[in-house]
């Protein structure tokens, strides 16, 4: 019962793991900042600035898997930049892997 409960958990979690790949192919030009945080989440830092009357509009996600269903251990940035409150361009850098130490993971049933 307890080996079943533990593999259902991790199950749920690897599905549940949207990577920041998959989200930023949903964000298409155009769009609103609402409309980003939807599906990106949160933010993590943004920055603005103004040239030739127009505002632009820089949001970072920092440290976001960048695939989740092809590694758990990447991490990236991700950002979107905005003209007048407008999608203009989207972008990744910075992947890390965070690899564990170990090479296999072993479960035993406890007596």
């Amino acid at each position: 019962m307890g080996c079943k409960f533990v593999f259902v958990a991790l199950l749920s979690c690897i599905v549940g793991c949207a990577s920041g790949t998959q989200m930023l192919r949903k964000i298409d030009p155009g769009m609103s900042p609402q409309r980003v945080d939807e599906i990106m989440g949160r933010r993590d830092g943004f920055t603005t600035a103004a040239k030739d009357g127009h505002k632009y509009t820089l949001y970072q996600y920092i440290n976001r898997y960048c695939n989740a269903h092809v590694s758990l251990y990447d991490k990236c940035d991700f950002y979107v930049i905005f003209k007048d409150d407008r999608v203009i361009e989207t972008g990744t850098k910075d992947v890390r892997s965070n690899s564990p130490n170990m090479q296999l993971l072993y479960i035993f049933k406890q007596p």
